[in-house]
């Protein structure tokens, strides 16, 4: 299952990126996101792949890899017509879940034959446990009990044994 997700609508769905960052500040929210995806998706048998907006960038850049999850900057172009052209260019467009809360990126992957997901559902099913089967118990070895002696047999019988019933007199 791959995800394609909308790298800024993400970001800022789940608090990490707002209008009043910092210098460098985006860039380093950038990162720390990209990492939590790599982190979290680890032993999941998912490919992420994210688009970020890259409209005032001086050249393009190739898709690149960061542990592992696939990122892709929209050169002088809006993510969600990069999005829309990665859609169209897909195979198996049955294969790709589109992550994003924006209306024209959803609507273009229900278009393609993409499964669908707010950016909400993607970090529920991230944090969500992974379900690490537990091993049976083994079962204790049964303790042998020793044979009882002749004594304490005896003791045994002495203590549980009804006393003889009284004769009664004629």
């Amino acid at each position: 299952m791959t995800f394609l997700i909308d790298g800024y609508n993400m970001m800022h769905a789940v608090g990490l990126a707002s209008k009043s960052l910092p210098p460098g500040g985006l860039e380093r929210a950038r990162t720390r996101f990209l990492d939590w995806l790599a982190d979290t998706a680890k032993g999941r048998g998912v490919t992420l792949r994210v688009v970020f907006d890259a409209q005032s960038a001086a050249f393009a850049s190739p898709e690149a890899e960061h542990r592992g999850v696939r990122v892709r900057y929209a050169t002088r172009r809006t993510a969600d017509d990069e999005i829309e052209d990665l859609l169209a260019a897909e195979r198996r467009p049955s294969t790709v879940t589109v992550v994003s809360n924006d209306r024209r990126v959803r609507e273009a992957g229900r278009r393609a034959g993409c499964d669908v997901q707010a950016c909400e559902e993607l970090v529920d099913f991230l944090i969500e446990e992974i379900a690490v089967p537990i091993p049976p118990a083994k079962p204790e070895a049964e303790k042998p009990v020793p044979e009882a002696t002749a004594a304490e047999m005896a003791a045994w019988l002495d203590a549980f044994t009804a006393p003889p019933a009284k004769r009664r007199k004629p």
